[in-house]
């Protein structure tokens, strides 16, 4: 404050100064370097009273703390004494409910002889039940199985008939068309025959009634008798002559036109004997094929039939397998459960077990009952769990065998169920293989799996924590 007034007096000298007169720029200089020195020496000043004060308060706050902390140690002794004293009553409580568990012990062993008996009635009335149902289905499965039997000798029957039938109409119906085709080629070639019979005829006949004319034509030269009639007739006659060549000419051209017809006719049966004789090998390829496959059915029918019988012993024996384990684990469950609940009743400090039969009177438990309240320390500030939330915990941990011996069940169920459809598939994929002509599985494999549209879901967060549970003070 001093260095303040200082230096605003400087300051006001140095204003009325400069104000006064112009010419002492000397005597303004001067106040500014002892403003800077003095300002310096305030700021150092103000920083080592600033340390002197940090070191004071922590002095002060260090000896605050050392008596605060030999308090708390007096304070922690204290309660730790009242503790140790309360732990050597819950020691005491816990020998006598230890005796007490000792003269319970027979009674409850024998509770668990009849509980055994009992279980053990209840699994032999189980099993013979469960052995009468197996026998019953098995039973059921075979008069199915001889019913399908019955129904497939029955289809084998009729499609073997179905299939002679349509041998035999195909086989007259193609009789017929080669008596009809042999018939219709016979009437052509006959009618062809006669036509050119026919035409032989009237040609030897044209031919004969020409020489004839000739032959009086030649005589009538001889006789060196001609006239004008005669040239008539001679011009006539080499007319008539041109006419034949051309008519010849033209039956030529048609019995040409009829042996290439005839020739056409000739290789289309030919082709069509051909046809028919390759359909009868395609029909005989696909009877040896049916039947092929008729085979494979019924070796594939046997099989499945054995492998099903097999699958049904295997599938009695692990019922039963699994029946007893459930048993057992139930047993050592509700063993569980009922030992948890006593260890938990014999924790609790609210409970106590009173002997009968070795006092005359009850214990009055209410006379000796001291409040202890701890009010150094605030466990709602130290501790994260309420007693609801302690007890809902508590009830959680209780049936946590139980959720775990149904979980490992259904993990058991859901590997069996696995294999049993990796086998399936592994089948159906042999069989594909068997019935195609692709020779790559992956290409197979790409029309049995299954895109999964929906969303994954997640799972869920537990409920329990290493958070929550927490160690006691």
């Amino acid at each position: 404050m001093i260095t303040l007034a200082r230096n605003q007096d400087v300051l006001y000298k140095c204003r009325i100064g400069s104000s006064g007169s112009s010419n002492s720029i000397l005597n303004v200089k001067c106040p500014q370097e002892e403003l800077k020195r003095e300002l310096a020496m305030s700021k150092r000043t103000a920083e080592k009273g600033q340390r002197e004060w940090e070191e004071m308060c922590r002095e002060i706050k260090i000896q605050e703390l050392r008596s605060e902390l030999e308090e708390w140690q007096v304070k922690s002794g204290r309660i730790m004494k009242e503790k140790d004293e309360k732990i050597a009553l819950l020691i005491d409580d816990m020998v006598v409910t230890e005796e007490m568990h000792k003269r319970n012990f027979s009674t409850q062993m024998q509770v668990m002889e009849f509980l055994s008996d009992a279980m053990r009635a209840f699994h032999e009335t189980a099993k013979l039940l469960y052995e009468a149902q197996t026998t019953d289905m098995i039973h059921e499965f075979y008069d199915e199985i001889n019913d399908r039997s019955q129904v497939t000798n029955n289809i084998k029957v009729k499609c073997e008939n179905v299939m002679h039938a349509t041998n035999v109409v195909v086989e007259d119906q193609m009789l017929s068309d080669y008596h009809i085709f042999l018939d219709k080629r016979d009437d052509r070639v006959n009618t062809e025959i006669e036509k050119r019979y026919r035409l032989r005829d009237s040609i030897i006949s044209k031919m004969r009634f020409l020489q004839k004319q000739l032959t009086t034509f030649l005589e009538s030269l001889r006789n060196a008798s001609l006239d004008v009639r005669k040239y008539e007739r001679v011009n006539m006659l080499m007319e008539r002559q041109k006419n034949f060549v051309v008519e010849s000419q033209k039956l030529n051209y048609a019995e040409a036109r009829g042996t290439r017809i005839y020739m056409d006719s000739q290789r289309d049966t030919l082709h069509i004997g051909a046809e028919a004789q390759r359909k009868i090998k395609d029909l005989r390829l696909e009877h040896a094929y049916f039947v092929q496959m008729r085979k494979n059915i019924e070796m594939e029918m046997i099989q499945d039939r054995e492998e099903t019988y097999e699958k049904l012993k295997i599938l009695t024996f692990s019922c039963f397998q699994t029946n007893k384990k459930y048993k057992k684990l139930k047993k050592y469950g509700e063993l569980l459960l009922s030992l948890a609940a006593n260890c938990r009743k014999l924790q609790t400090e609210s409970e106590k077990v009173v002997p009968w039969g070795d006092f005359e009177k009850p214990i009055d438990v209410n006379v000796d009952k001291v409040e202890f309240k701890l009010n150094v320390l605030d466990l709602k500030t130290h501790v994260d769990l309420d007693e609801e939330e302690l007890d809902a915990q508590i009830e959680l941990m209780s049936s946590f065998w139980r959720r775990q011996a149904l979980a490992e069940a259904q993990i058991v169920l859901l590997t069996d169920k696995k294999t049993k459809l990796e086998l399936e598939n592994q089948k159906y994929i042999d069989k594909i293989k068997l019935m195609s002509k692709a020779d790559n599985v992956a290409e197979l494999t790409k029309t049995l799996t299954v895109v999964c549209v929906l969303p994954e879901r997640k799972a869920p967060t537990p409920r329990c924590n290493e958070s929550m549970f927490i160690r006691p003070l």
